[in-house]
């Protein structure tokens, strides 16, 4: 498999897992409600989606914390995106794919 292949193919993998991370930590902290830092799934998405606090805490101080994670999730899916394309560029130009 040639090395291009093999990143974009992880690119889109830790795309695709920071943003089922964040989805997952968003719908069961709206199920848990004010127990939600008891629980020890809840802790484990928090521990996986630390990068994307640590990226969206620095969009500008002004803008509103749903701004900045909306921001943060679509920063996301433009870099799932562009690897998606990027690998399907590198399979159809090759027989690396089969």
């Amino acid at each position: 498999m040639p090395e291009s292949l093999l990143l974009a193919r992880s690119l889109k993998l830790l795309a695709e897992i920071a943003l089922l991370a964040w989805l997952g930590q968003a719908a069961l902290g709206a199920l848990l409600g004010a127990g939600r830092d008891r629980n020890v799934v809840y802790g484990l998405f928090r521990a996986v989606t630390s990068p994307l606090r640590w990226v969206s805490a620095r969009w500008p101080a002004g803008w509103p914390p749903r701004v900045r994670h909306s921001l943060t999730v679509l920063l996301l899916l433009v870099l799932w995106i562009g690897a998606l394309a990027w690998k399907v560029s590198l399979c159809l130009g090759a027989s690396a794919c089969r």
